[in-house]
């Protein structure tokens, strides 16, 4: 299929023409890249072509030098929003006869059709949320997309949920099979319509419509009755799962204290922060806070769950002035912050408007799966504990959950890269000489990939703990591995050899003949930084997270590193302490406590500690975790902060038995919030202890003794502030001996807003340039990322890779 025009102004005599081919590629496809072209091409009185193909576009133009050179200059300048330009090159072409031109040198510019090359190359858009052109189209009852929840353009929509294969065209999508109206197909052969090859174009004539179900899938009403439906449903308190973009969503009225208590025991998830879908920005205003940058990042066209701090009850007012429905309690209970998103599609919109009430969103799927994107498997995992689906007929090729993301020491955090960010498809500057893969850590997995010049960071997978989270970690690989036609030929992995990612790694280097490279977890946290900004370092690299395995067979975690491209020297770490029971003591805050403890205590002193989680410990439960303490048996030491945030927080009484990981450092976080203004947080401080021979040890036996002490005889508020600002003055202290270098923050303790708004300000006071992720997840979502930008170093500083199944270490 293809458009011509004809230019005005095509009289110039062929001696003052040249021709020119220009090739772009980056996010071009998807996103009215060919139409601006056109329309550019137009404007500038040139004849030619535009087409897609696997690895881009390209451009043959014809015209005067000076039409050639502005055409060029405004290619880069002028390109449309959701497009981004990697690479731009152009070359002269002769004026002899060229079947390109059809033999028309002066009179025609066309889009021709896209062209399937065998090597794929060509970035893929992420999914986008509606554009505000389509919005109003939806509300318009005199446009005939008036209450259609499939309205998209060139602007928004799906993209990588819904292709096959490449270059991205319709027959290579979920919507093959919807045959356009006459409507449709005219404005998508028409380049100067906005739905111009926009993929998933259709109407309410044409396109996928509503049903609304039973839990058991039996269906009930259509199209705009299904819509009806189950906005009814929802104010009369139902749970129901709704189809989205990227899977099911389960949906509740996000004041009903019943209807979220049941939606928590369906998911088993008892305390774990749920999100809540907004109608309207106004209406997110009356339930959270936030700064023109929260606001932002919450109204951008990726549409996020953003992490925003809750207003209190008596500051929630209505635009009548009278005061907003409380949401439930129970939506994110004991801590500060509301995961808010506004809605990314019309049917979330419309269902939005006609509940006219916030609603709870989180992804359907039970513990351990991935989110589900088929109504036959919602009904059969689902089906008995939901009242109705409201379902539509546009399959959903590729799971893709809800990014989220907060705001923290003055930039944007990335804590799940998924829908509106994901694929992510940074570009290279050198070619890599074969493909890669890095295949992330065992929590948060992501993959990422490099082929040519380009990486890829998959969408968030998530932990691997269960056989179906493997399955959908092979799955979403094997998607970019169709997509590209790639085999990678070498693979990099995490050193745990317990992580499944980093046993599938080695069982496909074996199976295929490829290489493995390992790299440790904490430097990979820092390579994900510095992969971010482009940099191969040095960096003083400050890795704080839960654990990871250290070259020394213990479980870091509180790390200083000076960290390169090729490797890192140990400089400073936490004072190990034993976990009892391994993974059960993360499992059991108490545990980890008493390993702390139990280096200055004896299980009879300890049992007199009027600390609420040890007074339920009979003395014999604590002598008996005391004797696996002493024999090591399965206490294996760590240097970690996430632990010790863990045990922290044990101390001080604000968790028993976590729900969900990092919940210990988010309650120490809000009870830190707590402080009252204008008051000082006590003064409690990390020591460092020069060894002899090793790394600087951070002491933390002072910090725990002086917690003990004043536990019961200052707020809780005050310790807990007073915790995380020891570990900024720790950092800044160490910063200071280590003067010259950038400092790099990576691991999830960094996800501490209280921590970060301190933090950054301090370093930078000193002087000291400071690294974070914005783009990338700075918690094990990142790893991957880190792992990908060593192995590109490692190819740029070593022999070609040479086939066999050996494991190189990191030098």
């Amino acid at each position: 299929m293809s458009a011509t025009i004809t230019p005005s102004g095509s009289a110039n005599p062929v001696a003052n023409r040249l021709r020119r081919e220009f090739h772009i590629d980056g996010i071009v496809q998807g996103v009215g890249f060919r139409p601006f072209v056109y329309g550019l091409a137009l404007r500038h009185g040139l004849a030619g072509y535009v087409l897609n193909d696997a690895n881009g576009v390209t451009i043959g133009a014809e015209g005067s030098p000076e039409q050639l050179a502005a055409f060029a200059r405004e290619l880069r300048e002028l390109a449309p929003p959701l497009s981004r330009i990697d690479h731009f090159s152009e070359r002269e072409l002769p004026l002899a006869h060229d079947p390109d031109f059809d033999g028309q040198f002066h009179s025609q510019f066309r889009i021709k059709a896209s062209q399937q090359q065998s090597a794929a190359t060509v970035a893929i858009s992420p999914d986008q949320g509606m554009c505000e052109a389509c919005a109003t189209d939806v509300a318009n009852p005199n446009d005939r997309h008036h209450h259609y929840p499939f309205t998209n353009c060139t602007h928004c929509g799906p993209r990588y949920t819904i292709i096959r294969r490449l270059p991205y065209d319709r027959p290579h999508t979920a919507m093959a099979g919807f045959a356009m109206c006459p409507r449709c197909a005219a404005a998508y052969e028409n380049p100067l319509d906005r739905r111009y090859h926009a993929q998933p174009v259709s109407c309410p004539e044409c396109g996928p419509h509503l049903n609304w179900r039973s839990g058991r899938g039996n269906p009930l009403a259509e199209r705009e009755d299904a819509l009806q439906a189950a906005a009814r449903a929802l104010q009369a308190g139902a749970l129901i799962a709704v189809k989205g973009m990227g899977g099911y969503h389960l949906i509740c009225d996000a004041r009903n204290e019943q209807s979220v208590a049941r939606l928590r025991i369906l998911k088993r998830r008892a305390r774990k922060p749920l999100a809540v879908m907004m109608g309207s920005l106004a209406e997110a205003k009356l339930h959270v806070t936030g700064s023109e940058d929260e606001w932002k990042l919450l109204a951008s066209q990726a549409r996020p769950i953003t992490l925003l701090r809750k207003r209190k009850n008596d500051d929630r007012l209505s635009e009548t002035g009278q005061p907003a429905a409380p949401l439930a309690e129970g939506i994110a209970p004991g801590i500060p912050y509301l995961g808010v998103m506004l809605p990314y599609t019309p049917l979330h919109q419309l269902l939005l408007d006609a509940c006219t009430m916030p609603l709870v969103a989180t992804s359907a799927n039970g513990r351990g799966s991935p989110i589900l994107i088929e109504c036959d498997a919602v009904v059969r995992e689902l089906g008995s504990e939901i009242d109705g689906i409201l379902d539509h007929n546009r399959p959903i090729l590729h799971p893709c959950d809800d990014s989220l993301v907060q705001w923290a020491g003055g930039r944007r955090q990335t804590l799940r890269l998924a829908r509106g960010y994901s694929p992510c498809t940074p570009s290279l500057k050198q070619a890599v000489r074969v493909p890669l893969l890095a295949v992330g850590a065992q929590q948060k997995n992501q993959l990422a990939l490099a082929f040519g010049r380009q990486r890829i960071y998959s969408p968030y997978i998530g932990d691997l703990h269960s056989l179906p989270m493997q399955g959908h970690f092979e799955q979403t690989l094997a998607t970019f591995r169709d997509l590209y036609d790639l085999k990678p030929e070498l693979l990099v992995s995490d050193r745990h050899p317990g992580y499944l990612s980093h046993q599938w790694a080695k069982n496909y280097c074996r199976d295929h003949n490829a290489t493995h490279l390992e790299v440790q977890h904490h430097h990979a946290h820092l390579l994900g930084v510095m992969a971010e900004h482009d940099i191969t370092g040095p960096v003083l690299g400050v890795a704080f997270d839960g654990t990871g395995l250290g070259d020394d067979g213990t479980l870091w975690g509180g790390e200083l590193l000076l960290a390169d491209v090729q490797g890192f020297e140990r400089i400073a770490h936490l004072t190990p302490f034993k976990l009892i029971g391994g993974e059960a003591a993360i499992r059991e805050p108490a545990r980890q406590l008493l390993g702390l403890l139990f280096e200055s205590h004896s299980p009879e002193e300890i049992s007199t500690l009027d600390i609420p989680l040890i007074k339920q410990l009979p003395l014999k439960r604590i002598s008996n975790l005391h004797q696996l303490w002493q024999l090591g048996r399965n206490a294996p030491y760590t240097s970690s902060m996430g632990r010790l945030f863990d045990a922290v927080a044990a101390l001080l009484g604000l968790i028993d038995e976590p729900d969900y990981e990092g919940e210990a450092g988010l309650l120490l976080e809000a009870a830190a919030l707590r402080l009252a203004p204008g008051s000082e947080p006590w003064p409690l401080a990390f020591t460092l202890t020069e060894q002899a021979d090793g790394p600087l040890l951070i002491d933390w036996a002072q910090l725990i003794a002086e917690l003990l002490e004043q536990r019961n005889k200052v707020a809780v508020a005050s310790l807990a502030a007073g915790f995380i600002h020891a570990i900024t003055e720790l950092i800044v202290q160490l910063a200071e001996r280590f003067p010259g270098y950038p400092v790099a923050l990576g691991g999830g303790v960094f996800q501490n807003r209280v921590l970060m708004e301190r933090l950054v300000p301090r370093l930078e006071s000193t002087g000291h340039e400071v690294l974070t992720s914005e783009i990338l997840p700075l918690n094990d979502g990142g790893i991957a990322a880190g792992q990908l930008w060593f192995a590109i170093h490692h190819l740029a500083t070593h022999q070609p890779v040479t086939t066999g199944c050996a494991t190189l270490s990191e030098s």
